[in-house]
């Protein structure tokens, strides 16, 4: 079992949550006896009915709205556990994505991400299954238009939600190499896999009060012909052939039930692939991504856990977020943040108290800044997600990173004002360089405190350089906030450390 610690608390929240000020930190480590009852007290939290606001008829104010309600959520979330949840919603936002691009109502999107914090750590199966008959995935894959036939005859289906429920929702397009990379020569389905599932997921085909609803006459059941000949064909899925296959909650457990059979598939060593690909997506999430080191075996072991709960989420999350691994080099130091891991974690490591308003000085909305480097809330690429990984760097987005590091750095009042005086010693008149850029280095988490990557030597002194003015200061005017020394060297040392590349990584 990992040492419980103050680098081990600080990873913990920061890859369980956004992160904290060193006090909060040192409060989160004090107010646990272990790694164990950490991790119990951050998965101890209830579901919560809230979600965004519906909007109006205005479609773009309403999007608005629903972005500004989930970072300020986010930004605001009270407790290490509250963010937890957050966390964990966006993740299943970036699991089981739809868009903003293909809802007929922008309440959709809003309907979906209450789906998401309902279930938060519950139940996944249970959570695909109800993410079948959300309106926005309805919308979103074509499941609306998924008739079994045009013609009373020939089928006809719509395969968009059966693909994805396999390849990027399920288990995966093949099975995993040691390294939990894939194996494209082991594939977990082939096209009539797809083809046959969309037929048996066949008939939601309407939305009644938010909720996807089921018509018979619109579904499948292995009545209609798939080959050519005018008679009825069976729907064969993984070599199993069933008449009666559906994937709503009445058939749940049985027989009958399509993602009983998705669940249940094993890989060539007996694992259960669905858990081992959540549970990929999970640790790749919260750890790290592929290529590592016996990877698989250890995607494997919580595999196990998953599959033996049930697939609740709690006892697998307990099982990542205790292992040693988790609290590995590795672990620290190969994830680069997301854009809202970048910009809240910001936030809370200063203690900047906002309600995702723009800054004093800025119309830039808090939000907007987030598309600007590539993460636009309720609107992912694609169905697979965001990418992520080193594709969240490239010379737009960065350039816009950079600009929001200023602009926080910066920001003196209004809604998002860093305060200085919380962490460094205004009321001097002659206050250390060396000190007051250690005091950043060390609020910034870059300090090698809290593990994973620190400034280096040279970087400090480069550091040091700008706040004396290449030497000419010998201490620093802080006798206030507004003094010229805490407004240009400070904040723009403050500046100069979350735009360095160690900042962009966890």
């Amino acid at each position: 079992m990992a040492v419980w610690n103050f680098e081990n608390a600080a990873h913990l929240l920061r890859r369980a949550g956004f992160g904290g000020t060193s006090e909060e930190i040192q409060a989160f480590l004090d107010g646990h006896d272990s790694v164990a009852d950490a991790v119990d007290d951050l998965l101890n939290f209830p579901a919560k009915k809230s979600k965004p606001p519906k909007g109006g008829s205005d479609f773009d104010k309403a999007v608005f709205k629903q972005k500004l309600w989930w970072l300020k959520t986010m930004l605001k979330a009270k407790t290490p556990k509250d963010a937890l949840r957050e966390k964990l919603v966006l993740f299943m936002h970036n699991h089981l994505c739809s868009g903003y691009s293909a809802q007929p109502e922008p309440a959709y999107m809003a309907v979906q991400n209450g789906l998401f914090r309902s279930y938060a750590a519950g139940n996944f199966r249970e959570l695909v299954r109800d993410f079948n008959r959300d309106p926005a995935n309805l919308y979103y894959l074509n499941g609306i238009e998924n008739h079994a036939t045009n013609d009373g005859v020939h089928v006809a289906v719509n395969e968009n939600f059966g693909r994805e429920l396999l390849e990027l929702f399920t288990v995966g397009i093949s099975e995993f190499a040691a390294d939990g990379t894939n194996d494209p020569l082991k594939p977990n389905y082939d096209e009539s896999d797809v083809h046959q599932l969309a037929r048996a997921v066949s008939g939601w085909v309407e939305v009644v009060k938010d909720v996807g609803v089921w018509h018979e006459d619109a579904w499948d059941g292995g009545q209609y012909d798939d080959d050519g000949d005018d008679l009825p064909d069976d729907i064969t899925i993984f070599g199993v052939t069933n008449n009666n296959f559906q994937i709503g909650a009445d058939v749940a457990g049985t027989s009958n039930d399509v993602l009983k059979l998705i669940f249940e598939r094993e890989d060539d060593e007996g694992n259960p692939q669905a858990a081992m690909f959540v549970c990929r997506k999970l640790w790749t999430w919260f750890a790290y991504p592929a290529p590592a080191p016996n990877l698989k075996a250890l995607l494997a072991s919580f595999a196990a856990i998953f599959e033996a709960n049930n697939y609740e989420m709690r006892p697998v999350l307990s099982a990542m977020f205790n292992h040693d691994e988790f609290y590995s080099d590795r672990a620290k130091s190969r994830t680069v943040k997301n854009p809202v891991d970048y910009m809240v974690g910001a936030y809370r490591a200063l203690g900047v108290k906002s309600s995702g308003k723009p800054f004093k000085d800025s119309s830039t909305e808090p939000v907007d800044m987030l598309e600007r480097m590539g993460m636009e809330l309720f609107e992912p690429p694609n169905v697979a997600g965001w990418p992520g990984g080193q594709r969240w760097i490239t010379t737009g987005t960065l350039v816009n990173r950079l600009d929001f590091a200023r602009r926080i750095a910066e920001s003196e009042a209004g809604q998002s004002a860093l305060n200085l005086s919380t962490f460094l010693p205004i009321g001097s008149a002659a206050a250390d360089p060396g000190l007051v850029v250690d005091a950043i280095i060390a609020r910034v988490g870059l300090d090698g405190s809290q593990g994973g990557v620190a400034l280096t030597t040279v970087q400090r002194d480069a550091l040091l350089a700008f706040i004396t003015n290449s030497g000419a200061k010998a201490t620093l005017d802080l006798t206030d906030e507004s003094t010229n020394d805490s407004r240009q060297y400070v904040r723009g040392t403050i500046a100069l450390v979350l735009q360095s590349a160690e900042a962009q990584v966890f």
